[in-house]
């Protein structure tokens, strides 16, 4: 234990060091940029050569990497406008050397850094906080993304899967590209006063094949901040008059039909039938604008058959592990619903919904309604599930309700989630929170719930089923950046339609950190030096539970290339046996004490053959760990994709003559012919089961709202004899056809 003064004497330096390291980048807003408003004349066809773009004024870009600060080295000539029904942004896009140019997939919502990006986010309601975000490459594909708490923590604050309506239209030339974009202001939520509607928005022009990659950006923004091209808060406020809201309706029906199949034993027990079960059903989703700012979303027969599967992942630790949504209709406004306690916990979980034990559960349908009444984000949800097995049919309510408060980036809130059982059970689950924005990057977060259920002793001021974080944080990337939490679990702590990965625990966690961006000269872009640990206790027993401790260096070149390098050390006490593996193994009940060291690594992605690596090795409770994971991803042309993913992990424990060693091997293929038509394969096979999964999914989508969808899901398995009878080969298939059409009236 001698490892904790010394900790936190580094921390203490590290304070000290940089106390001063305050402020903010955030552009000033205090003098709207007024958008130039056209009558006509715009031929929407990727160039932006007619005589109404001319009279609009080029906005000022400014490099965001790999000079920060400094002057583009390419001219791109970008403009905004608007007239009655549209929002405008056309792009000029020239080098000075066209093979720079990289013009790669064609995919709705295509995620890669390995091609050219033009787009912007708007931050419709100017509340420094949330925000869309539109984005196309070279070759006219559209992404589109909702942006929330400030895009704190990109891969769950950005939300990839909301998709609305909107075009655009690009075109290749000898000097570059160029592009148009035309989003309706249908399909925007935004406030007018006085005739006047203010936004907030953010440009970026990005441009990996050059020998450094480079950003640019309008406004200016600092890379003191993670990702600063997706933080509404560092967007530039602009002004429209005159626009008048409209509310339009959609109605999306779906048809699909196909057939399951599932080999199962039969009744005399001696072997497996296949049974086939057709499908053919029907449902559909309205969505009706109430108010400008307040969206109304109906859903019957809800169905998810296109859903990409989950990846398989095996576990190593004490925790559950955490999956994240990838139902469209759930993701869709998902960041009013967030009441996050960290480390994957929050009191709203939907995948606790129309899931059970794994398997679909049928939801008859709901409703859901999100926006703005005055100065409050409201959310609320309700969805119906039928019976599944020995789970009841069920209800599930959420009710969220945020304000701002004192100064922007601050707001007071709260939330109540429901489930009903149709057999008379209950939980109920409830909770306060507030985050403040205190000086410059420094915010206070404080979250507190509660749960109440069937069965159990209700009581409103009792901290056995209740839930508790206060969370210090300064979120800055650049100088000094810290994060100090105390977070809080009861016994009886069961929000029922939440996630804990831990429970009945409490303590104190830390993060200090300081991040440097070398010279221009340097290979270099930024990294940086981090301190962590925590210390937790249970609830119940008052007994230690686990403490941690970690220091790493992580590092990103200008050619996009990354990674880091952790040392870990661990002090774990056992009650219980511990489960590794899917019961490959276990650890027995006691004290251990150990450490390890983590090395991660990608490759730039702007080239075709790109890689990510991760090494774990060190000692494991009693024994050791040996952990493998490799990612290669290799890109033909603009049409194909292929990636393969290997994982190994190797568990000993040579005193008690226990050991085991899985593998996982993926295969993932994207082929895009055009930007309507595409091909996605993931194949996994996993040691731990014994068994190769496959889900296939053929697209055409034509137009926002109108999609086909062929999707093939396969089981087989691979070792016959584990069980007795013999297993079939076939574990199951679904074969399904899925066609939606929108219409907007």
């Amino acid at each position: 234990m001698k490892a904790k003064p010394v900790l936190f004497a580094v921390f203490a330096w590290i304070i000290t060091l940089h106390v001063q390291s305050q402020g903010s980048s955030n552009p000033d807003i205090s003098e709207p940029l007024k958008v130039t408003r056209i009558s006509g004349g715009i031929t929407f066809d990727g160039i932006p050569d007619e005589a109404a773009w001319q009279s609009v004024q080029a906005l000022p870009m400014t490099m965001l990497s790999p000079v920060p600060g400094g002057a583009p080295t390419e001219i791109s000539i970008i403009k905004i406008t608007y007239d009655n029904d549209y929002f405008y942004i056309s792009g000029l896009l020239d080098y000075n050397d066209i093979k720079d140019m990289r013009a790669i997939g064609k995919q709705r919502d295509y995620p890669d850094k390995s091609t050219d990006w033009f787009g912007f986010l708007l931050d419709t309601f100017n509340d420094r906080e949330n925000a869309v975000q539109f984005l196309t490459n070279p070759n006219g594909l559209r992404n589109d993304a909702t942006i929330q708490n400030d895009c704190e923590n990109e891969p769950v604050d950005r939300n990839r899967s909301w998709n609305t309506f909107w075009d655009v239209k690009t075109v290749i030339s000898k000097q570059g590209w160029s592009a148009e974009f035309r989003i309706p202001f249908s399909s925007l939520r935004f406030q007018t006063t006085d005739g006047k509607t203010l936004m907030g928005i953010l440009i970026m022009r990005y441009s990996p094949g050059k020998p450094k990659a480079e950003a640019v950006t309008y406004p200016a923004v600092s890379i003191a901040y993670l990702n600063p091209h997706y933080k509404p808060s560092l967007s530039k406020v602009i002004e429209f008059e005159g626009l008048k809201p409209r509310k339009p309706v959609y109605i999306a029906p779906y048809i699909i039909g196909g057939i399951g199949q599932v080999n199962e034993l039969n009744d005399a027990g001696t072997g497996y039938e296949m049974n086939s079960t057709p499908k053919l059903d029907a449902g559909g989703d309205i969505k009706y604008s109430i108010t400008n700012n307040l969206t109304l979303d109906l859903t019957v027969n809800t169905d998810f058959a296109q859903v990409e599967a989950d990846d398989q992942m095996i576990n190593l630790s004490r925790y559950s592990l955490y999956f994240p949504e990838k139902r469209i209709f759930f993701l869709e406004k998902s960041n009013i619903f967030n009441f996050d306690f960290l480390e994957g916990n929050n009191l709203f979980y939907s995948r606790r919904i129309g899931l059970y034990a794994g398997n679909a559960v049928r939801i008859y349908g709901g409703g859901r309604i999100t926006g703005k009444i005055g100065k409050w984000d409201v959310g609320f949800l309700d969805m119906q599930t039928t019976k599944f097995e020995e789970n009841p049919g069920e209800n599930f309510g959420v009710l969220r309700l945020k304000r701002d408060v004192i100064n922007q980036n601050s707001f007071i809130g709260g939330m109540i989630t429901s489930r009903l059982g149709m057999n008379g059970s209950y939980n109920l689950a409830y909770g306060l929170d507030g985050q403040f924005r205190v000086k410059g990057d420094d915010y206070v977060i404080v979250r507190a719930a509660q749960s109440a259920e069937d069965e159990a002793d209700n009581k409103l001021l009792d901290l056995s089923p209740a839930r508790l974080l206060v969370n210090w944080q300064r979120r800055s990337q650049i100088g000094l950046g810290y994060d100090f939490r105390y977070l809080y679990s009861g016994e009886s702590y069961n929000p029922g339609i939440g996630f804990e990965s831990r429970r009945s625990y409490h303590g104190p966690a830390a993060t200090i950190q300081y991040g440097w961006q070398p010279g221009e000269e340097s290979g270099l872009f930024y990294h940086r030096f981090s301190l962590s640990g925590y210390n937790y206790w249970n609830t119940v027993t008052g007994l230690h539970e686990t403490t941690g401790t970690a220091v790493s260096w992580y590092w990103q070149t200008k050619k996009l290339a990354g990674g880091s390098i952790t040392a870990n050390w661990f002090s774990e006490d056992l009650t219980n046996n511990l489960i590794l593996g899917n019961n490959q193994a276990t650890v027995p009940p006691g004290r251990y004490s150990f450490a390890n060291a983590v090395i991660l690594y990608s490759s730039s992605t702007s080239r075709d053959l790109s890689s990510t690596l991760s090494l774990t090795a060190g000692r494991f409770y009693d024994g050791w760990r040996f952990s493998l994971a490799a990612a290669p991803k290799l890109k033909v042309g603009t049409d194909f994709d292929f990636g393969l993913t290997y994982s190994l992990d190797y568990v000993n424990f040579p005193e008690r003559d226990m050991s085991f060693t899985n593998h996982i091997f993926g295969l993932k293929g994207l082929m895009t012919l055009t930007t309507r038509f595409s091909l996605n394969s993931f194949i996994w096979y996993n040691t731990a089961i014994d068994r190769i999964i496959a889900n296939i999914r053929f697209r055409y989508n034509p137009s926002e709202g109108h999609d086909l969808w062929v999707v093939w899901d396969e089981s087989q398995n691979t070792d016959l004899d584990r069980l007795t009878p013999t297993l079939p080969h076939t574990f199951g298939r679904t074969i399904l056809l899925k066609y939606t059409y929108t219409f907007r009236f």
